[in-house]
Order: structure tokens, then sequence, then C-alpha cells
């Protein structure tokens, strides 16, 4: 499950349009205000150009099943300015993120903040070239809302409560993911509880409501429910393999450097498996998870007790669990086959997926 679905890839052709247009149609109109303004999108659409457009996906094929009608191109442009929202809303949040994490790297390219820094270095410039390499990483990450905002605006009001509740739950999720990392809090519940605001309800579940409730406006809590019982263990899954890809992925893939999330502490039910599991010598290699410092003997320790302790192989059949509670749930989705059929494509592929 290696390569993208043909399913997500059609969507993401349509959402690349639509980011490039817009932010195209913003770069004239700043281009003619004053030259240095550009910098601003110019660095948007270089964050925002990479990534699989999964919560477009998700929210794209969900409004297929709903009712939506693919041939109907005023309808077809309100779907994919949903999903062009959901990707800026992606890459608002993986801007900041990085600020917060001091990451170097994403999607394999220098992080803002970095480049600006340098930028700063390189320039002679007055000032802290950190303190203006983040207030430019923030203003661009602010400005990705912004834009994410307008593309949903037209949204009915019930599109809208959506839209602003997993924004809401982004922002808790994000919060609980820093404090519980620099208060050392690796207990499974905990890691749990971030996993379901940052991915499953924020990558799977909204957008799959969002989607539905575009299709049909009206209220249909029955219908809600019903992806929510569906996206929250795929959510729950694409989580548990991230957290595996963090530790054991291939870094040119990932576009980020591998074992990073062991260096800052981020609380993961795969290292909460471990810490549970482990005999004393095993906690004390563990007890080094969250040192910046990390040397590559030391990650390499570290992930050797995570197999030692039988973590690895119990994400893996949590994994498998989850997407059969999925695949169960989904049996029953009131969709089309062929809806269905597509939501199982992309449930499985977020699962197994190898970046």
């Amino acid at each position: 499950m290696a390569d993208v679905p043909a399913e997500v890839e059609l969507v993401a052709k349509l959402v690349n349009q639509r980011i490039a247009q817009l932010l195209e149609e913003q770069r004239r109109v700043w281009i003619g205000i004053d030259l240095r303004l550009v910098d601003v999108v110019d660095e948007l659409a270089r964050m925002a150009a990479g990534g699989k457009r999964l919560r477009a996906a998700f929210c794209y094929h969900s409004w297929v099943g709903a009712g939506g009608n693919p041939a109907d191109a005023h309808a077809t442009s309100q779907i994919v300015d949903a999903g062009a929202a959901f990707e800026l809303l992606q890459t608002f949040a993986l801007i900041h993120d990085d600020i917060m994490d001091n990451a170097a790297t994403r999607r394999g390219e220098q992080t803002i903040h970095h480049r600006h820094q340098d930028r700063v270095t390189a320039q002679q410039w007055r000032g802290d070239p950190r303190r203006y390499g983040e207030g430019v990483a923030i203003l661009v990450g602010d400005l990705s809302h912004v834009y994410a905002d307008q593309l949903i605006g037209s949204a009915s009001p019930a599109v809208r409560r959506l839209w602003d509740e997993l924004r809401i739950e982004l922002n808790m999720g994000q919060y609980l993911d820093m404090r519980s990392a620099v208060a050392g809090e690796i207990d499974r519940q905990t890691a749990q509880r971030v996993a379901t605001f940052k991915s499953a309800l924020y990558t799977i579940v909204r957008p799959l409501q969002l989607g539905a409730a575009i299709a049909k406006p009206e209220a249909d809590p029955a219908l809600h429910d019903h992806l929510e019982a569906f996206g929250r263990p795929v959510g729950q899954a694409f989580q548990l393999r991230d957290d595996l890809l963090g530790v054991f992925g291939d870094a040119a893939a990932v576009g980020k450097p591998v074992g990073d999330d062991l260096r800052e502490g981020k609380v993961t039910e795969l290292v909460a498996v471990a810490v549970a599991n482990a005999n004393k010598a095993q906690q004390e290699v563990l007890a080094d998870i969250g040192s910046p410092n990390l040397s590559p003997a030391d990650l390499e320790a570290i992930i050797a007790v995570l197999r030692e302790t039988g973590a690895v192989t119990e994400i893996e059949r949590r994994i498998e669990s989850l997407i059969a509670t999925s695949a169960n749930v989904l049996a029953t989705l009131p969709f089309e086959s062929e809806a269905r059929n597509t939501l199982e494509v992309l449930a499985n592929y977020v699962a197994a997926r190898t970046h």
C-alpha cells in the first residue's frame, strides 16, 4: 500500500489546482502594491505544495457518497474549495508546529523559520535572526489560515459549525501534545486523547462530516454519527502509523528527520506501551526520550527497547483491529457501494502507508 491510490490523486489534482489559482491571484494583488510582500505568498506556496491531500480526499468522497454530483460544475467547485480549505488549514498547522518543535525540515524542504533566520544572517540585517524567522513563519501560517477561512466562507451554517469545531479541536490537541511532552506525561490515555483531537477528528471524522454536510445542507445527525463511528478508528490507525513512521520510516520519504519525535518527547501510544511493558533496565533507556541531544546510538538503544517490549507488535495489531472495526461500520453506511469501496481504499491506505 505504498503507492498513493488513484482516489486520492484525483482529489489532490483538483485541490492543488485550486490552491495554485488562489495563491497566484494573491501574488498578482500584492506584487502591484509592494514587491516585498510577495515573499509571504511565495513562502506559503512553497510550503502548501506538498502533502497527499488526505483530508480533502475523505471530504470529497464523503460528499459523493452523500449525494454530491461530480458532473455539476458549481457543486464540484464548492467541495474542491472545502478540500483546499482543509489543506491550507493543514499548512497553517504544520508551519506553526515546526516553530514549536524548532524543526529544520518539512516535506523535504527547509522550514520557513529556519529559512528566514538564515536570510537575516546572510543579508547581515539587524536584529535577532531567530525571532525574525519565527515571526515570518507565524505570519505565513496565519495567512494560510485566513485563506482557508475564505474558501469555506460561503458554506452553510451547518458546515461552518463543523469547521469551527474542528479548528478548536486542532488547537486543543496541539496544546495537549506540547504539554504532555514537556511534563513527561507518558501514558496511553494521554496519547490516545492527543491522537483523537489531532488525527481521528481533524484528519478523518470532520472531513467526512463536512463533505456530507455540503452534499446535504439539511442536518442529518444519524449520518454524522455513522461517519464518526467509521472515521474514529481510521483516524486512530492513521496516527498509530504516523507514530511508527516517525521512528522507523525513511527520512527521505517522510520528508523530515526520523527520530525527532523521540528527541522531542512526543507522547505516543508506541512509547506509552513500551514504558508500561519495560523492565527496570529498559525503563532507564526509555528515560532518555525527550532529550534533544540524543545521539544515533541513543536512538538505536531506544528503538531496540521499543521492539523488545513488544510495543511495535502491539501497535501493528492495534492498527489491524481498528481498520477491521472501521470496515464493519462502513458496511452499514448508507452510501452507494462504489462510495463505500472508495472509503475502504482510503482507510486501508492511511493505515498501511509508508510515508
